[in-house]
């Protein structure tokens, strides 16, 4: 059993080495998908009003060689592979909850038969897995037209088309609503805009503030 002393050294320690490690956060994804890890940075710097870098996975080793201390947030897809490259480095990695989009979900299931849904995102991963949920919900009855951010193209195709169009983030939003206005004497009805939720779930938000020292 440790004294008293000890246990106020250790404990020290313990704040020390938080504080040092909440200096500097590092959001790591795949690279393949970095607008995914966008969107995390977006709202960690709205949130814990600290600057967070973007670090892909497969660079993640290299970029904690050349830093003292960190601490890696990332998405529960990808904490197996994190851990495996910072557990070494004595460097802590937190998962963070993604948003269920579940109002989402019943959106869809309630649109008629043949619509034209259209979402937007910062990222192709995302928009890769809402194919699939969206086809597994209802096959072929509804046609679905999806985009990034940065596709101007295919957002304004999708303004003139879409009868509701989803937006996956803060950021799409305006780009959307942009595309609207510009093809407004085209359409008889504007399309239906919604604003999904924060991706990142408020209480691992939250967590992350209390691991950090910030709340």
């Amino acid at each position: 059993c440790c004294s008293l002393s000890e246990a106020r050294q250790l404990f020290l320690a313990e704040i020390d080495w938080r504080l040092r490690c909440s200096a500097r956060v590092l959001v790591t994804v795949e690279a393949r998908d970095l607008g995914a890890g966008k969107l995390m940075v977006n709202e960690l710097e709205q949130s814990l009003k600290i600057p967070v870098q973007l670090v892909p996975i497969e660079e993640l080793s290299e970029a904690l060689d050349q830093t003292n201390s960190a601490t890696v947030v990332t998405s529960r897809y990808f904490i197996g592979k994190a851990e495996e490259i910072a557990a070494p480095k004595s460097v802590r990695v937190i998962p963070l909850d993604i948003y269920d989009y579940a109002e989402e979900i019943q959106l869809v299931k309630s649109l008629p038969k043949n619509s034209c849904l259209g979402v937007v995102s910062l990222s192709s991963g995302i928009l890769q897995v809402v194919e699939i949920i969206l086809h597994s919900l209802r096959g072929d009855d509804l046609l679905l037209m999806t985009a990034q951010i940065k596709d101007t193209y295919k957002i304004n195709a999708m303004a003139r088309s879409a009868h509701t169009i989803i937006c996956g983030d803060q950021a799409s939003y305006p780009v959307v609503q942009e595309a609207i206005k510009a093809s407004r004497e085209d359409l008889i009805r504007p399309p239906k805009i919604i604003l999904s939720n924060n991706y990142i779930g408020s209480k691992s938000i939250n967590l992350l503030k209390r691991e950090l020292g910030l709340g």
